[in-house]
């Protein structure tokens, strides 16, 4: 037997995967170096990321390590169900390194090189897994977002998602990456996954606001299920090659996805930062193609996952003599010298790339999928349509409701819709996409609310809820956004351009008083708007056993369709016997 490589208190036992400068390595505590602990048990796995002083500019190493473990640090406080969880970390500049809890799966990158080479397009995997995966990493980039201090992940990328047996999706070296990214070599592909905004930026030194923090993690959510749709990066960066027009992939090109994920991914993959969703937590329902608990989620990731062969997962199957690397890559105990305790001319267990997915993937994965789905409901599509109307100067609301000029000119590359008339059916807003994607497209009203799930009328007609990508026709249009529990909100807006409307609607509490009470009922269920005596309850038609004072009252509901209230009066009679107040629509 060869061996042992030994960094600090750990024994190497295989290498999980390169990184730039890091590298990554499976590991145990050494037997010396266990304590009483859970953490030093003798059959914990650990993930020890180290950084490879050989590939760092001599001049530049001590900047690089003070960054790499700072934001190791950073993470030895953060403690949270679906994030890498740091335990230990070495500063000995012979052997520096982050030490995380192993975790045993397949990761993003992983799964979509297995699925393209089981598929005859060479796409990714299957649209709906793709937005459930997608949701889930939403559902943890929100956690670490609202945590105090926030945690924003910055180097979102295939290889640092992970998918467990069990279908949960795990998110490591937060922080890291960025942190690294613009003062060490980097893999160019790398930056496909980073939000414009940030490419070429050192993150490290000038830091990024929380606001500018989320929005960029958003664009690297949206390039990730790009990936896992496509099987590409949905844009090039510095140093890649421009594909073929006959090689590039569209999401326009594909099967099975949806309205809602091309919407979503067209506002993700915004080069502006602002019209980016506010929060991540929007996108969680939105991607998630109406299986609304994340255990469900986790079930459908789980299933597809098990549906083939797997082999098992943090094994070694097979040794690879480090002394067989190139030449540019110098063996690790070579590099790392006796003071780390490396002995020369060791092996290295190399982790071998398991067989993930079934070599029926498409098929399997469908019929899962669509069981799964029709238990837990799908959403529905959005209505698309046309309406003409007059046209106001354009504008967007932010997440306070704050209305301002919008002077920003559209993108001079945006697909336009073609025109509709009577008849004519407007295009998908996937089929918009094009070679880019783009959040801006004319003709088209991106709805964002808080909460989520507001019912969004244009010019009349329900449209369906927020968060919501809608292919209204160029021009002015009337919107009306109801959520019960709240207040309306009504505007017209340009659409000219692509408008965004962003809204935090008004709480309102519903009658809770009163000794006398009315029953209001209309033919339409839940559509309605309910005022008692000009003011807004809250309520949507019908409605019973509103409390209110004995006397003489109006009733009203909001029609959108109508651009108005209709009113009826009605006396209140003190008692348990309600007035009851109909309406014809």
């Amino acid at each position: 037997m060869p061996p042992a490589l030994r960094l600090g208190k750990y024994i190497v036992e295989g290498i999980l995967g390169p990184g730039g400068v890091t590298e990554t390595y499976l590991a145990h505590l050494a037997p010396d170096a266990r304590g009483e602990s859970a953490h030093d048990s003798a059959d914990k796995l650990f993930a020890l990321k180290l950084l490879r002083s050989d590939r760092v500019v001599a001049s530049d190493y001590v900047k690089v390590a003070q960054r790499f473990l700072a934001a190791g640090r950073q993470l030895l406080d953060f403690h949270r169900p679906g994030f890498g969880k740091v335990v230990d970390l070495s500063e000995d500049p012979a052997a520096t390194f982050i030490v995380t809890e192993h975790v045993a799966g397949c990761d993003i990158a992983r799964l979509v090189e297995q699925t393209r080479g089981e598929r005859s397009d060479g796409t990714g995997v299957d649209p709906v897994l793709a937005g459930i995966i997608g949701s889930e990493i939403a559902r943890l980039l929100h956690v670490g977002h609202t945590a105090r201090p926030i945690l924003c992940h910055l180097g979102l990328a295939p290889q640092n998602v992970m998918l467990t047996e069990a279908g949960e999706v795990v998110l490591l070296d937060a922080g890291i990456a960025s942190a690294l990214r613009a003062i060490t070599e980097q893999p160019a592909e790398l930056w496909s996954f980073v939000a414009p905004e940030l490419r070429g930026v050192d993150v490290g030194a000038l830091g990024v606001g929380d606001r500018q923090g989320v929005a960029a993690d958003l664009y690297s959510l949206g390039a990730l299920v790009h990936f896992l749709v496509t099987g590409r990066v949905p844009a090039v960066a510095p140093g890649i090659a421009q594909p073929t027009r006959q090689t590039r992939s569209t999401l326009a090109d594909l099967p099975g996805v949806s309205s809602n994920l091309g919407a979503a991914l067209r506002t993700l993959l915004s080069s502006e930062p602002e019209d980016r969703p506010e929060s991540a937590a929007v996108l969680v329902d939105w991607l998630a193609s109406g299986v609304d608990e994340a255990r469900d989620r986790r079930q459908i990731i789980a299933a597809s996952l098990r549906t083939g062969e797997t082999a098992p997962t943090g094994a070694s199957a097979s040794l690879l003599d480090v002394d067989a690397r190139p030449a540019a890559e110098p063996p690790l105990s070579k590099t790392l010298g006796p003071a780390s305790g490396v002995a020369e001319g060791v092996r290295v267990a190399q982790i071998p790339v398991a067989s993930i997915l079934p070599r029926r993937w498409g098929i399997v994965a469908s019929v899962v999928l669509a069981v799964a789905l029709a238990g837990a409901g799908v959403a529905a599509m959005a209505v698309m349509g046309r309406w003409p109307g007059r046209k106001p100067s354009s504008h967007v609301h932010d997440g306070q409701g704050r209305a301002s000029a919008e002077t920003r000119p559209a993108t001079p590359n945006s697909s336009k819709p073609a025109p509709t008339g009577d008849g004519e059916e407007s295009k998908s807003p996937e089929s918009t996409l094009g070679e880019s994607v783009l959040s801006r497209v004319a003709g088209h009203l991106i709805v964002e609310t808080v909460p989520p799930g507001a019912t969004v009328w244009v010019d009349g007609v329900s449209k369906g809820k927020s968060f919501a990508d809608i292919v209204v026709g160029e021009g002015g249009h009337r919107i009306v956004l109801i959520a019960p529990g709240h207040r309306m909100f009504r505007d017209v807006v340009d659409t000219s351009r692509g408008t965004i409307v962003r809204r935090t609607l008004v709480p309102v509490d519903p009658p809770t008083r009163g000794t006398g009470f009315i029953d209001i009922d209309c033919r339409t269920v839940g559509k309605f708007p309910i005022l008692l005596d000009e003011e807004e309850t809250g309520l949507l038609c019908p409605a019973k056993l509103v409390p209110t004072k004995p006397g003489k009252h109006t009733v009203g509901i909001f029609v959108p369709r109508e651009r108005r209230t209709i009113l009826v009066e009605t006396t209140v009679e003190m008692g348990a016997k309600p007035s009851v107040v109909k309406f014809s629509d």
